[in-house]
């Protein structure tokens, strides 16, 4: 009798904190409306649109594929940066830290949040610019992955500044690791360093939206993807524990 008790008790416990989970979700994307994010990601998509139009067919995959996958890079790395500042001035933070919200359903409602416009945006590009002519499973994995990945990367990022100036200085020293592998794309260089960085798991699979790719490669991108969104997840977890609500001592 007592281990159903428990059972009950422990599924009703899961289903509150998804409930919760969800409901914050819901908050950040109307957060989002109301500061023009959800706009300015459109309108930055219309404009990449147009500019994929208007460029020769001779490495038509591989700037969509760029394109495609600048947007959860900006989504993920900046916009994340945006909201935790307006929060910060808002005194949201504060306000967080007492309330029954755990660290995990503050950082992936945030994660989801931006990751569900970023696939929004992501597909209608790639149906404006290419038909149906793509892989929706890959181009959809792709954008998640690599949205919840910069998500996790901002986090860290703006945790520990006060200002929008502070992190525009750090975007460079971020970002510049991350777009490396664009030379193997545009057969730039070539290089195994490349492997190295999750990013080049995240261009393979954008690429494999539009044609073939080795079974080995798309393996590879989904273990590196998987492997660094749980390790910055922890990274982020962490500063949020010790930057964000002071629950631990740094």
């Amino acid at each position: 009798m007592s281990n159903s008790i428990n059972i009950v008790i422990r599924e009703q416990s899961v289903k509150y904190e998804i409930m919760k989970l969800l409901k914050t979700i819901l908050w950040d994307l109307k957060f989002a409306i109301r500061y023009n994010i959800i706009t300015v990601a459109i309108v930055i998509t219309i404009l990449y649109t147009l500019i994929f139009k208007i460029i020769p067919g001779a490495a038509i995959t591989e700037v969509l594929v760029t394109f495609i996958f600048s947007d959860p890079t900006m989504l993920g790395f900046i916009f994340i940066g945006a909201m935790v500042l307006f929060e910060k001035d808002a005194n949201t933070l504060q306000a967080l830290s007492v309330t029954p919200l755990k660290p995990w359903q503050y950082l992936w409602s945030k994660a989801i949040a931006l990751t569900l416009i970023a696939l929004f945006c992501s597909v209608g590009m790639a149906f404006i610019a290419q038909g149906f002519n793509f892989n929706l499973m890959y181009l959809i994995t792709a954008t998640a992955l690599s949205s919840l990945l910069f998500v996790f990367i901002g986090f860290i990022g703006i945790s520990r500044v006060r200002t929008f100036n502070q992190y525009i200085i750090l975007i460079p020293l971020f970002m510049l690791p991350t777009i490396l592998p664009l030379a193997d794309l545009y057969n730039l260089a070539r290089s195994p360093f490349f492997y190295l960085i999750p990013t080049h798991g995240s261009l393979i699979l954008f690429k494999t939206a539009f044609e073939d790719e080795s079974a080995w490669n798309i393996i590879y991108a989904f273990a590196m993807l998987g492997v660094s969104i749980a390790v910055t997840y922890r990274i982020a977890e962490k500063h949020y524990l010790v930057y964000i609500s002071g629950k631990t001592k740094r």
